[in-house]
């Protein structure tokens, strides 16, 4: 939503994504596994008043940027890289009269471009297209059914050049849209597509405005990477609402991420890792681990065998660390390779097995599941960043005489987020207004959410709720059961005079089934997680009530001073007044005077100003004539 004083006509812009997870856009599998990716959403506007506009203009704008040190060969530092460019642009011209978007650069077949240069590049690419499809035009076919090129002597093509004047079809009077009704949601103006907008207008009424989007992404773009410290890809969504000349624009963006997991059908998902080396002399050693694929935010169990050769060593520790690899390729040229050490953990000893023959060790490693700590191994678009993962572990080794040896196994693992795992959280980021940069958010230890964790289920503590984990991504996308397995399907007998419940009685089920829900469920390889009232009755925060993509939620109505509802509340308020202005005239009235009393009766008081004032009955105004008969219960006067 925007942030700016300059909104004084508008009391909501914002952008809404619509996807399963907060401004995220989620792939399963590589570019080979998808078609095409859908993007979808709407721009929400809510006006004061009655708006006059040009047109709604939203774009996707992915940016690449690289800062880092050239080296040469003997390890100096010959110079710094600096580079922003832009890697994809989608445009969506006017959400007024169409919800589709164009692709205007980062296809197949594009790599990327300079960022002040892309309008340039845009215009020059659009200029030769036009000029080829004029030479398109110039071969006609033949009788003969042959294409042939007529020569430039007998049909020569008048050139052309660009002028200032327009032409009669597109010297077109300015013309004012207007809807019916206040606010709409879907596309407004939807007949007037392919209009100028430096021609016509459109009238918004005051009201709630839902502006769809929607787009196909193809399937080889690049993911976001955004805590790499030599290179990041990030996308950005940006809206303006284009006005008069003498009138400002409005102007919103979002940081959106597109993130890539894997595939359900992945081998990385149940292909084994293993090394085993040998040292001469001492012992043979083996480290494995039954997955390649390791989720952010979880255990990956290590377990670790080794055969004694000699007496006298012992197994002392184990540690184990991800080393990072990772390089870039810009304009400029490509990055050299460089390497960072993340997390190093003392492995604990969940399980140990000591025999004369050989020893058995099985411990975990617990990843980070920030993004600011570790970046997912990726392999993006025409290599523009690479990222490539190994788990290094070392083994600790006491010797006969005393001294430490140590052995080191490397493990190459495939690291991914995946929604559903632990939570995984990043850097926040915020898009500056004027100059449509990204930028930190003022407070540095402010992080966004990526796939947060269901709160129905707990943290895992074990290796077997992290199977179970895993399990479920590969369960995703299974097939239905055969149709072969109906024969164990229990069907009911329309023909018995016994219900359903009786039935299931008789067929073998022990328990007392007191209703429907008591039936039990098979027992599948595929199950529902069960509901936790306790988890749907809880009442989200602010904020992330505020950013979820429900599409049913709408703008609060606005309430001017100057309405029929709150003229109608002051005119009450204005009644209520009189009313018990009136009462306490009629109480002042009927108070005797100061010092006087009746025989036989208590003297009265005169109410003081602290008595707040009585009502009158309803419909009785100040200035009524009606009068009132006050009756006051009879007291027996005293005896003589």
């Amino acid at each position: 939503m925007f942030k700016h004083a300059h909104h004084k006509d508008l009391s909501y812009f914002d952008i809404r994504l619509k996807s399963g997870h907060k401004n995220t856009i989620l792939v399963k599998g590589s570019e080979y596994d998808v078609d095409s990716i859908p993007v979808t959403g709407s721009v929400k506007i809510s006006t004061k008043s009655d708006l006059h506009v040009k047109r709604v203009k939203l774009q996707l704008v992915g940016e690449y940027s690289a800062e880092y040190y050239e080296r040469t060969k003997s390890g100096q530092v010959s110079g710094q890289v600096v580079e922003r460019n832009c890697v994809l642009k989608v445009v969506w011209p006017n959400l007024l009269t169409s919800s589709e978007g164009e692709l205007q650069f980062g296809d197949y077949g594009d790599h990327m471009v300079k960022m002040h240069r892309l309008d340039h590049h845009l215009k020059k690419s659009s200029r030769e297209n036009s000029v080829t499809g004029l030479n398109h035009m110039d071969k006609r076919p033949s009788d003969s059914g042959v294409s042939e090129t007529y020569s430039s002597t007998s049909f020569k093509r008048p050139s052309y050049s660009r002028t200032k004047s327009q032409g009669m079809l597109t010297s077109v009077k300015p013309t004012l849209f207007t809807i019916p009704r206040s606010g709409i949601d879907g596309t407004p103006y939807p007949l007037q597509k392919g209009t100028k907008s430096d021609v016509h207008s459109f009238l918004l009424p005051q009201g709630n405005y839902s502006m769809p989007f929607s787009f196909h992404l193809p399937a080889n773009i690049s993911e976001s990477v955004e805590c790499l410290p030599i290179a990041k890809l990030r996308y950005k969504l940006e809206c303006t609402v284009e006005r008069g000349r003498l009138e400002k624009d409005f102007f919103t963006a979002k940081h959106v991420r597109i993130v890539r997991t894997l595939h359900p059908q992945s081998i990385n998902l149940v292909d084994s890792i293993e090394f085993g080396n040998t040292w001469p002399g001492k012992l043979d050693f083996n480290v494995s681990s039954p997955r390649k694929a390791l989720a952010l935010g979880t255990k990956m169990p290590i377990k670790l065998v080794i055969v004694p050769l000699t007496k006298g060593i012992t197994f002392k520790s184990m540690y184990a660390e991800v080393v990072q690899h990772n390089s870039t390729k810009g304009l400029s040229g490509e990055s050299p390779q460089f390497e960072a050490i993340i997390n190093r953990q003392k492995l604990p000893n969940e399980h140990t097995h000591f025999d004369e023959d050989h020893w058995e060790v099985k411990s975990h490693y617990r990843l980070p599941s920030s993004l600011k700590d570790i970046t997912q191994t990726c392999t993006l678009k025409n290599d523009i960043i690479t990222v490539k993962h190994r788990v290094r572990v070392s083994i600790h080794i006491r010797n006969a005489d005393g001294h430490i040896s140590e052995l080191r196994a490397n493990l190459p693992v495939h690291v991914f987020m995946s929604p559903k795992h632990g939570t995984i959280t990043t850097v926040h980021l915020e898009i500056d207004p004027h100059h449509g940069l990204f930028t930190t958010a003022p407070d540095p230890e402010r992080e966004d959410i990526v796939f947060p964790r269901k709160e129905s289920e707990p943290p895992s503590e074990d290796e077997s709720s992290s199977e179970e984990s895993y399990a479920a991504d590969r369960d995703e996308d299974n097939a239905p059961p055969l149709y072969q397995q109906h024969m164990f399907d229990m069907v009911y007998d329309q023909s018995s005079p016994r219900s359903p419940m009786e039935q299931l009685r008789i067929n073998g089920i022990k328990s007392a089934l007191e209703g429907y829900f008591d039936i039990p469920v098979s027992q599948s390889g595929i199950s529902t997680p069960p509901l936790d009232v306790n988890v749907l009755s809880k009442v989200p925060s602010y904020e992330k009530a505020l950013d979820d993509d429900s599409e049913g939620e709408e703008p609060a109505p606005n309430y001017d001073v100057d309405s029929d509802l709150s003229n109608s509340f002051g005119s009450l308020n204005a009644k209520l007044h009189e009313r018990s202005a009136s009462m306490s005239d009629i109480q002042s009235n009927m108070t005797p005077s100061k010092g006087k009393t009746t025989l036989g009766s208590p003297p009265v008081k005169t109410p003081s100003s602290r008595t707040p004032p009585a009502r009158t009955p309803l419909g009785v105004s100040p200035n009524s004539k009606h009068h009132f008969r006050l009756r006051f219960p009879h007291k027996h006067k005293p005896s003589k």
